[in-house]
């Protein structure tokens, strides 16, 4: 009698090898921890470089995840990512890396973008079925270093806007003094303005909006004689550029001859003699519900430069200052400042045939970390001008431009302060020193923006 089928099954199955059967795959193990991360700008422009220490290892590779704006994987309050997000490997057995110019651009951050770069370095560990990391716990940030510029005639310039519009508070007339005292504090070759003519003024003419012209003469604030101002909110200070622009310079003599001269074609008035006169500036795009009252201007001139008779363009913008909460509304917002970027570079170009260097100021009303992105900025980097900030030195650019009238600006959050006011350049690259001319704690601040100053070479 034959055996049950199922005994020799039975046998087989108890004959086989324990080796042939599968075990569980072990997960990968976390890697080491990171104990230290630091960052440089460059060594060569454009570039930085990161350096870390981790102890440990089960690690095979490290991974470094960049952004524009701070972001932090798992937060409550920050995205998992930041805007532009780009992500980089290096080698397990590194311990520092140079991002490339190139890779540097790709992020976001070339120079003269006036961006710098938030970053989180994570050990990856891809030994097992899955893949185990460790990120260090702190958001870095880092700038590239910026381009030295070609040698030139030393120009210096500032752009400030000195907040004269309608409920300003405290009141101009308070503060007029201490804004003619910034500016001379400085001795810029050339201050670009915005608003620095009062809603009453525009009141009085009936203008449906307003150029910004000109203040009181700040040399004559100072008991100086007075020299004619630059319309088109280009005010020539009339003091000279120190040779060597590397620190602010005390105020010049009342002998000093202006550096620059005005070629443009910009009286203070119409040939009416009771309106402002508009030769110099045009009118920028709105939204299509918008009244006259949301009506703004931009301004320029063409500007020789004495000692050596180079010319350059000076323009002066002040762009939308609305925001929104709601993310449809803040985009339009943010398309109606590309467009009035866009439109005065147009006309820019109409009003500069011999294309003369353009030195762009003024309030953009927008910055790096601003929600929905900084397009505005964006639009003058992609024309092809230099941020300034992205100077040789950079001073306090770790802070905001725009102060609020606080008697105590905080530090930033994030590290790096939101650059509302930009001076931006075209035909000429690179810049010597930029800064927000910023005194942390003030009680009675010219303004509720600092003004900016650069130091440029003219080629």
């Amino acid at each position: 009698m034959r055996r049950p089928v199922v005994v020799t099954a039975l046998a087989v199955a108890l004959l086989t090898p324990a080796a042939l059967v599968a075990a569980p795959a072990q997960a990968a193990t976390r890697p080491g921890k990171i104990t230290a991360v630091s960052s440089a700008p460059g060594p060569h422009p454009g570039e930085v470089t990161v350096r870390w220490k981790q102890t440990g290892g089960h690690t095979t590779a490290f991974r470094i995840e960049t952004g524009l704006t701070t972001f932090r994987k798992g937060s409550a309050v920050l995205p998992d990512h930041g805007r532009r997000t780009r992500y980089f490997t290096v080698a397990a057995s590194r311990r520092s890396v140079t991002l490339t110019a190139k890779q540097v651009a790709s992020a976001g951050a070339a120079p003269g973008t006036g961006n710098h770069l938030f970053f989180r370095l994570t050990a990856v560990n891809t030994k097992g079925p899955g893949t185990a990391t460790r990120a260090f716990p702190y958001l870095q940030s880092v700038a590239p270093k910026p381009v030295t510029p070609e040698a030139g005639t030393p120009l210096r310039v500032a752009s400030f806007n000195v907040r004269t519009a309608r409920g300003a508070n405290p009141p101009w007339l308070g503060r007029v003094d201490a804004v003619a005292a910034t500016i001379l504090s400085r001795s810029p070759g050339v201050a670009i303005l915005q608003e620095p003519v009062s809603r009453a003024l525009r009141r009085r003419q009936r203008e449906p909006h307003w150029r910004t012209t000109a203040v009181p003469d700040p040399r004559r604030r100072a008991g100086r004689p007075r020299r004619r101002p630059v319309p088109g909110s280009c005010a020539s200070t009339g003091t000279s550029v120190p040779p060597s622009p590397q620190a602010p310079r005390a105020p010049a003599s009342s002998t000093t001859p202006p550096a620059t001269s005005l070629l443009s074609d910009c009286p203070d008035r119409s040939r009416y003699q009771t309106t402002v006169s508009t030769s110099c500036s045009m009118e920028m795009p709105v939204l299509p519900e918008d009244d006259l009252g949301k009506r703004r201007s931009a301004a320029w001139a063409l500007l020789q430069d004495r000692s050596t008779g180079k010319r350059f363009m000076v323009v002066s913008v002040h762009l939308d200052e609305r925001k929104s909460a709601d993310a449809a509304t803040q985009e339009r917002y943010q398309a109606l400042r590309t467009k009035q970027v866009r439109a005065v570079l147009a006309r820019v170009a109409v009003e500069n045939p011999d294309d003369a260097p353009v030195v762009l100021g003024g309030d953009l009303n927008s910055w790096q970390a601003a929600r929905g992105g900084d397009p505005a900025h964006d639009a003058l980097v992609t024309a092809g001008f230099y941020d300034s900030a992205d100077a040789v030195t950079q001073v306090n650019t770790r802070w905001t431009t725009y102060n609020a009238f606080a008697r105590t600006v905080p530090k930033s959050p994030s590290g790096w302060g939101a650059r509302l006011d930009v001076i931006a350049t075209k035909g000429l690259r690179g810049a010597v020193r930029f800064e927000n001319v910023l005194t942390r704690t003030q009680s009675n601040r010219p303004s509720d923006h600092d003004m900016v100053v650069a130091d440029l070479l003219l080629p």
